[in-house]
């Protein structure tokens, strides 16, 4: 169902038949609850001690099609090295998770090794240009359009007008969404991604391959110059065998006894031990046996925020709109302190979850 239905069937469930008992309660703040529904109901389904059925993503086959939607089956990138001053710069490497990242379901790792002899590694440097765009906190946004080269990109008006301060996260799902629709934009080499591109942060993060300057439009003129920033991160090559090894997690205060550990340790065949950060996977290598080029992982990713004013809708598959309207309800109810009506539903839910 469109964000149109899920609005009216909201007030369906939410009020008695005939009656407007909650008529006050405007758009943005149906949009709201759904978002935050939609968000519950994803860890619900994601984690399998966040629900009373005690079964987690793909335990089941409801499961699995509950969150189908958003699955990234396979993103990939190499890994790169730390700073030359940190503790781990000969044992450790960094993968970065992409922009609209969520869950992790499963991480695998590309390696070299040999296991007979030395391995030959050899540094390499991998350039990249990238441009950040942090939007101005103001009470509107009315970005109209984007200039990069001889190209120009212009997003309607209409499309932010609406969007006011308290939805940023829309504007810059809006104009990302504008951008890598544009034939200009993307045969040119260019890609927007949300906030964060191997480690370089900002509000959007655009992958740049022509042009000097990306500018970026104010009441109709343009101005405020974006300069192309030019990236270098180091990864590492060797000629040993190629193998394809799972990645084996590890807890922060565990993972350097393990590394000690001549059982546990890091291993080609066993699997690279990995730790997650904020926004990246640290894997673990051995420069005597082998290193990790490459990791290669599926995740849940962010589900794009539902809006009445963007017209965007539920992206999760049609058979769950109606759960996350329903969950909609009943955070709206317990806002309301209708608590008679609030512990009937939960009732309805567990049966039905």
């Amino acid at each position: 169902m469109d964000i149109t239905e899920m609005h009216l069937n909201i007030d369906l469930e939410l009020n008695k038949l005939n009656s407007n008992l909650y008529e006050i309660i405007l758009p943005q703040e149906k949009d709201y609850f759904l978002n935050r529904a939609q968000e519950r109901f994803i860890k619900q389904r994601y984690g399998a001690l966040s629900n009373p059925k005690r079964q987690g993503f793909e335990m089941s086959q409801k499961r699995i099609d509950d969150l189908r939607n958003l699955l990234v089956a396979s993103y990939y990138d190499k890994c790169f090295r730390l700073p030359a001053i940190d503790f781990d710069y000969d044992n450790k490497l960094k993968f970065y998770f992409p922009g609209d990242y969520m869950f992790l379901t499963s991480s695998r790792s590309k390696i070299k090794h040999n296991h007979c002899n030395a391995l030959n590694t050899v540094s390499n440097v991998l350039l990249f240009n990238t441009i950040t765009i942090n939007l101005p906190e103001t009470d509107s946004y009315d970005l109209i359009g984007f200039r990069f080269g001889s190209s120009t990109v212009i997003i309607a008006p209409g499309d932010l007008a609406a969007l006011g301060k308290q939805e940023k996260t829309l504007t810059i799902q809006t104009i990302i969404d504008k951008l890598n629709s544009s034939s200009s934009f993307i045969n040119n080499g260019w890609v927007a991604s949300p906030s964060n591109y191997r480690g370089v942060k900002g509000d959007i993060v655009i992958l740049a391959a022509t042009a000097d300057l990306f500018y970026y439009t104010t009441t109709g003129s343009f101005g405020a110059a974006s300069t192309k920033v030019s990236n270098s991160k180091n990864y590492l090559t060797a000629d040993g065998v190629l193998e394809i090894s799972p990645n084996r997690f590890a807890q922060q205060d565990d993972v350097y006894i393990m590394q000690v550990d001549p059982f546990n340790k890091t291993d080609a065949f066993e699997g690279p031990l990995t730790i997650i950060h904020t926004d990246s996977i640290d894997v673990f290598y051995d420069p005597d046996n082998f290193i990790v080029q490459e990791i290669a992982i599926s995740y849940l990713r962010k589900p794009r925020m539902m809006s009445s004013t963007t017209n965007q809708s539920c992206e999760l598959s049609e058979e769950t709109h109606s759960e996350i309207v329903r969950d909609a309800v009943n955070l709206l109810l317990e806002t309301m302190e209708a608590s008679g009506r609030l512990q009937s539903s939960l009732g309805v839910e567990q049966t039905n979850e």
